[in-house]
């Protein structure tokens, strides 16, 4: 459980039994990062069963890959594999409300995360990372798109993985982008709503949720 305040991923024990919890060592991470989402990816293949913790870091606009370690205490541990940029190089960033990182998503083996207010392409359209998750677990980036919205503080992929819907929080959007399955690349912008208030800028109205149900 990634944990922003204390810079901590958090780690508890469930009992196969009862669903009791037990507190285990908290991963301590880089101070100032800021953890806020994580998604889990497993290699099975070559025998080596490779799980990998994926944690995006909403305050140092990044991504750390973490190893997880099992052993027979019923804890698990983790070492840190890599840490990489949320803004893609040559990307302006924004004086007056920082950018922040958002939510991260995997379907096979690539990996989304989402860019609050870089309007890396024009004012109020923000950025998706696309990134292709190597047999190690580590992480290279494939492209940064257009997230057609504004603060997208949440983005779902449906069950077929060929349709993206992003909602744009200050914007008060949901916008549905297309998704090559094959290549893992996002396509042309389908269709774009406003729901409900525009948001403003660095506050906490507009959109805060998009769910697919499929």
């Amino acid at each position: 459980m990634p944990d922003l305040g204390a810079d901590l991923i958090r780690i508890f024990h469930v009992n196969a039994l009862n669903g009791n919890l037990t507190t285990c060592p908290a991963v301590e991470t880089p101070l100032g990062d800021g953890p806020r989402h994580s998604a889990w990816w497993t290699d099975d293949g070559g025998g080596k069963n490779t799980t990998v913790l994926y944690v995006i870091n909403e305050l140092s606009r990044s991504l750390t890959v973490w190893k997880a370690k099992y052993s027979g205490s019923g804890c698990l541990s983790f070492d840190e594999m890599q840490t990489i940029s949320t803004i893609a190089a040559g990307k302006a960033t924004q004086d007056s409300h920082p950018p922040s990182a958002g939510e991260v998503h995997i379907v096979d083996n690539f990996l989304y995360a989402s860019n609050r207010n870089d309007q890396a392409f024009g004012t109020h359209q923000d950025s998706l990372m696309i990134y292709t998750i190597h047999k190690t677990g580590k992480l290279s980036l494939l492209e940064a798109t257009n997230a057609h919205a504004w603060y997208p503080r949440t983005f779902s992929i449906n069950k077929s993985g060929d349709l993206v819907a992003v909602g744009g929080q200050a914007s008060s959007t949901v916008s549905i982008i297309s998704r090559d399955t094959s290549t893992g690349r996002l396509g042309k912008l389908l269709a774009s709503l406003q729901v409900g208030e525009l948001g403003t800028d660095g506050g906490w109205d507009g959109l805060s949720s998009v769910v697919w149900v499929d």
